[in-house]
């Protein structure tokens, strides 16, 4: 069995876009109410619209104390 690579940071491409003010709010909206950053919430997004999205990408990044 092949086993999947970890996901690394180090892949990661960084993309700027521009979007709606009202979207922008439900994003956040969103992602308060699921406890998970926007950037889980628009991959998760794009996956759900045919994009390919490795699923080790969609974890939360952020450092737990």
């Amino acid at each position: 069995m092949k086993q999947m690579e970890a996901h690394d940071d180090a892949d990661d491409e960084h993309l700027q876009i521009q979007v709606p003010g009202v979207t922008k709010r439900d994003l956040g909206q969103r992602a308060l109410d699921a406890r998970e950053p926007i950037r889980m919430i628009v991959l998760r997004a794009l996956q759900a619209y045919g994009v390919t999205v490795p699923p080790e990408a969609i974890s939360d990044r952020r450092k737990r104390s």
